[in-house]
């Protein structure tokens, strides 16, 4: 991946970041994980449910002796007992976090190779606290090898607490607090948190009986589109749905220009957005779609660009409807999935459309060289605006969008109070975050307390995060 930056692009703190860091920071884009893509969709047949069951699936074929895995093992190559651990568990963590029944055979598997590996007995422990299967969870965290780690003392805490509170959120809060919020943001037995896009694709909990989920679905996996693309385009071009299709226009928008299928499938999803919004959008969100749309991020604002700019910028509103309604209806669409807050979630946030606001920082950066002062001056009143609309949502995504605009508007306008207002919100969300980290709630692979917190942070992201800072 190249590390070249754009000139003038800074961060609050003066330090430079590569384009593709400040794309992805802006949206939280990682790879999404498809299962193969639409492709490799399976229904839950019996061998997914002999694994519920409590079956330990194909793997148990592979030969171990000593301390090598002689045949097979998930790399296919020789290797150690602790790597296959280690690689098992690893695995494991992201059917853990969203409660797939699979994650059930690679711990066992993992605990058969090395007994005393600690992530994969903790994590065991949290599915079987999943299942409700109390017991088998305190054994596991029993052994000598995690008894009397933190880690453990808090998920023993919890067990007890869980029995008692209405739900998991007030249990985990109950728990962190009882033992003095402590730090386990640098928890070597906790996994990795699951991306908040990553997409499971192949995992049902029942067989669909309406196809109500297929569009979602492709929206958070556009490689879909590239095998389907006479049914996506029919689809996209009867979508009645205004946030559905901003979540898979801000999809499309993440890719390359020429990355399938962003070239034949955006102008259709651009083409469909104009006719459900008309000639004059509701939303400063719809309407920055179609002032950005065709002008590549590097060509400067001429005069004219700023007139227009003008006028859409006196739009109160983002977005509508707001991100906990969207979440709602697609959690009730997707509910034939694992885990169906979570892409509900991923939705919600796709559709929170803030690469927007990214992509007119970045052309008023290119155009700051060729305004005049007084131009320079009304570019950053503007930009300041744009960002009060985003600041005034609830979620972090749209908060640190707004707050760029603004730092780069008080910038071009030289009001110095302004900028320190907004460096000062700036700070007060990195010590929201460092908070969340400190408890490591996106890091316990608990796919019950997961799925309960997507609702609250789509109705108010900053009031969760803010819930952790007392």
């Amino acid at each position: 991946m190249s590390e070249k930056t754009e000139e003038g692009r800074m961060g609050p703190g003066g330090q430079r970041w590569p384009r593709r860091r400040v794309f992805r920071w802006a949206l939280g884009l990682v790879p999404v994980v498809a299962a193969g893509g639409w492709a490799s969709f399976k229904w839950l047949g019996q061998r997914e449910r002999s694994v519920e069951e409590g079956g330990e699936g194909p793997e148990d074929g592979w030969e171990v002796e000593g301390g090598r895995v002689l045949k097979g093992g998930p790399t296919g190559k020789t290797q150690s007992k602790e790597e296959w651990a280690a690689l098992l568990t690893r695995q494991a963590a992201t059917y853990c976090f969203l409660g797939y029944a699979s994650a059930s055979p690679k711990l066992n598997l993992a605990l058969k190779a090395v007994p005393s590996h600690a992530p994969a007995r903790l994590m065991y422990a949290c599915w079987y606290m999943h299942k409700g299967n109390w017991e088998l969870a305190r054994s596991l965290l029993s052994d000598a090898s995690v008894r009397d780690t933190l880690e453990t003392r808090f998920l023993l805490e919890l067990a007890e607490r869980r029995t008692r509170a209405p739900d998991w959120i007030q249990a985990f809060f109950e728990t962190w607090k009882a033992l003095g919020r402590p730090d386990f943001s640098k928890s070597t037995l906790l996994p990795e948190p699951l991306e908040w896009n990553h997409v499971m694709l192949e995992t049902y909990t029942r067989s669909p009986e309406d196809e109500a989920w297929r569009l979602p679905m492709a929206v958070l996996n556009p490689a879909f589109a590239e095998h389907e693309r006479q049914w996506v385009l029919e689809q996209v071009r009867a979508c009645s749905s205004v946030p559905l299709l901003m979540a898979l226009h801000e999809h499309l928008s993440a890719l390359e220009e020429q990355d399938p299928p962003r070239p034949f499938l955006l102008p259709a999803v651009q083409e469909r957005l104009g006719q459900l919004v008309g000639p004059s959008p509701k939303t400063l969100q719809l309407a920055l779609v179609f002032f950005l749309a065709g002008s590549p991020p590097t060509v400067p604002f001429t005069r004219r660009d700023l007139e227009a700019l003008e006028k859409i910028v006196a739009l109160r509103e983002w977005k509508q409807p707001s991100s906990e309604s969207f979440y709602r209806e697609m959690r009730e669409r997707v509910d034939v999935l694992y885990a169906p807050g979570h892409h509900a979630w991923a939705l919600a946030t796709f559709a929170q459309g803030v690469s927007l606001g990214s992509s007119l920082l970045q052309r008023a950066r290119s155009s700051k060289a060729h305004l005049t002062e007084d131009e320079q001056r009304w570019m950053g009143r503007l930009l300041w605006e744009v960002g009060a609309r985003l600041r005034e949502q609830p979620s972090r995504l749209e908060l640190e969008t707004g707050l760029r605009l603004q730092m780069f508007g008080s910038e071009l306008t030289q009001h110095s109070p302004s900028r320190s207002d907004c460096i000062a919100l700036w700070g007060k969300l990195g010590q929201w975050e460092e908070t969340v980290k400190q408890a490591a709630f996106y890091r316990w692979p608990l796919a019950p307390l997961h799925e309960e917190s997507c609702e609250p942070r789509a109705r108010d992201e900053l009031a969760w995060m803010r819930s952790f800072a007392g």
